[in-house]
C-alpha cells in the first residue's frame, strides 16, 4: 500500500536487507539519529540509519495500515 514512502526508498531497501542480515523500521516522531546510532553502537552493533520522512497525513495512514 502506498503511504508515501517511495518506491525508491524500498527498492534500496530491499537491495540491502539481503540473507543473513535484518531489519529493523522504526516510527518515531522528534528522533536524533546521533542520539539512536549511539544508542546501538553501545551494545556494539554498527547500524546503517536511513530515514525518510512522512506527512501528517502519510504517518496517520501509516499507522492505520500498521494498525490492521
Amino acid at each position: 500500500s502506498d503511504v508515501g514512502i517511495d518506491d525508491d526508498f524500498i527498492k534500496s531497501a530491499r537491495d540491502r536487507i539481503t540473507p543473513g542480515t535484518s531489519a529493523l523500521f522504526l516510527m518515531s516522531s522528534d528522533a536524533v539519529p546521533e542520539k539512536v546510532k549511539a544508542a546501538f553502537a553501545e551494545r556494539g552493533l554498527q547500524p546503517e540509519l536511513v530515514q525518510s520522512n512522512l506527512t501528517a497525513e502519510q504517518e496517520a495512514e501509516l499507522r492505520e495500515m500498521l494498525a490492521q
